[in-house]
């Protein structure tokens, strides 16, 4: 189970986007969220400088919208019956949020890749991209925003790899709240490989059905990053181990993870192997 939901915000409402389903996981999982704001130090220019008149009240104005944007969000939770406790933090908004992860271990961070604080970017630095590489909590990465919210069928991308099955521990997690079926899905370079590949996913399969997950398996020759779309076209969202023998193994510099959260228009969570426990 996932007892606490790290949920950030920035009061945008592209960033908003990630609110629904933090509450639909914390919802079936009967977990706490914990919504955090980061209020950054305005810079001035000219003679205003830090602790002048001018910069105080940009500060004090921007304390007071992130304020009310928490307390906002926080009766929408609470109308929906899922417990929450928010925090304002002051500072840059990728490291508060860091040191908020390690000091209060949350189970899971759930965040939106777009949003005024910088998350517009997921690469090149960005602060939903700083949080996946320098965090340990799996990320739940929302894209865009939808009428509907559900998470009860997800695409796991595998390899054949011991490092790419860390992604199996999410589903395990998640099996029945609000999980309950996963696509296994691999891609090959060689028709010859396909039968052993589906073989493989029929013996993954085997072992989620222990965890009363229905499995549906799929094969596909050719790049993994071309075909993904196609597979998780019947899925609510995405999971992937951020580690793996198939180019998952590096976050940045094309790497599988990289292009899937890049070009997926479904939910990605995205799993820092080792860390996850069974």
């Amino acid at each position: 189970m996932l007892p606490r939901i790290m949920l950030p915000t920035d009061g945008s409402l592209e960033g908003e986007r990630a609110l629904p389903y933090a509450q639909a996981i914390a919802t079936s999982q009967g977990a706490e969220i914990l919504l955090v704001q980061v209020v950054q130090l305005p810079l001035m220019i000219n003679d205003e400088y830090e602790g002048g008149a001018g910069w105080q009240q940009a500060f004090e104005t921007f304390e007071s919208l992130a304020q009310a944007n928490l307390d906002t969000l926080c009766e929408r939770l609470r109308a929906a019956n899922v417990g929450v406790q928010q925090t304002r933090l002051l500072g840059y908004a990728a490291s508060a949020l860091l040191d908020f992860e390690r000091e209060h271990k949350p189970d899971l961070v759930v965040m939106a890749t777009h949003g005024r604080t910088g998350l517009a970017r997921f690469a090149l630095g960005s602060i939903a991209d700083r949080i996946v590489r320098h965090g340990t909590a799996p990320v739940l990465l929302v894209r865009t925003e939808t009428s509907e919210v559900r998470l009860e069928t997800a695409l796991i991308m595998l390899d054949g790899s011991g490092l790419a099955e860390e992604s199996l521990k999410a589903a395990k997690l998640l099996a029945g709240h609000p999980l309950r079926k996963v696509i296994l899905f691999e891609a090959v370079t060689d028709s010859a490989d396909r039968r052993p590949a589906a073989t493989y996913l029929e013996g993954v399969a085997a072992r989620l059905a222990k965890h009363e997950i229905e499995s549906e398996i799929m094969t596909d020759m050719g790049d993994p990053t071309l075909l993904f779309e196609k597979a998780a076209s019947g899925a609510d969202f995405v999971i992937l181990s951020t580690h793996g023998r198939g180019g998952i193994d590096r976050f940045r510099h094309g790497s599988v993870a990289e292009r899937v959260v890049h070009g997926s228009t479904k939910p990605v969570l995205l799993i820092r192997a080792g860390v996850v426990p069974e």
